[in-house]
């Protein structure tokens, strides 16, 4: 299986509690595609090998997520993984900053196509 990473860019969203945000990327076009899983960390660094992350939710073919609105930071990366289990590399990350709290401000690199995209929802 030749895995295309499935998210490529860093996005940080403040948020409001009125809102909530939702994590979106691009399918991955591999015919054996299963799924994905969303893994979240509140610390950096944020990999499967560091300890820290730990896995949200397994999706099937949807390229979407909704992560409510968390009330501290968060860090997000999602993998895809096929019919045998085979799981791709982790994504690029996504972060979370809620309003309010005392996190440095956000250094953000500028979209990619087929990124993953934490966007806000009424």
């Amino acid at each position: 299986m030749n895995w295309v990473k499935v998210i490529t860019c860093v996005l940080v969203l403040w948020s409001s509690t009125a809102w909530s945000a939702m994590l979106t990327w691009n399918a991955n076009s591999e015919p054996d595609l299963a799924g994905y899983r969303v893994y979240q960390c509140s610390q950096l660094p944020c990999t499967r090998t560091s300890g820290r992350a730990f896995l949200l939710v397994t999706l099937g073919e949807l390229t979407s997520f909704n992560i409510g609105t968390p009330s501290v930071t968060q860090h997000y990366f999602i993998t895809a993984y096929d019919s045998t289990n085979n799981e791709s590399g982790a994504s690029n990350l996504a972060t979370f900053i809620p309003d309010g709290t005392s996190s440095p401000p956000p250094l953000t690199a500028p979209p990619i196509p087929g990124g993953l995209r934490i966007d806000s929802v009424s």
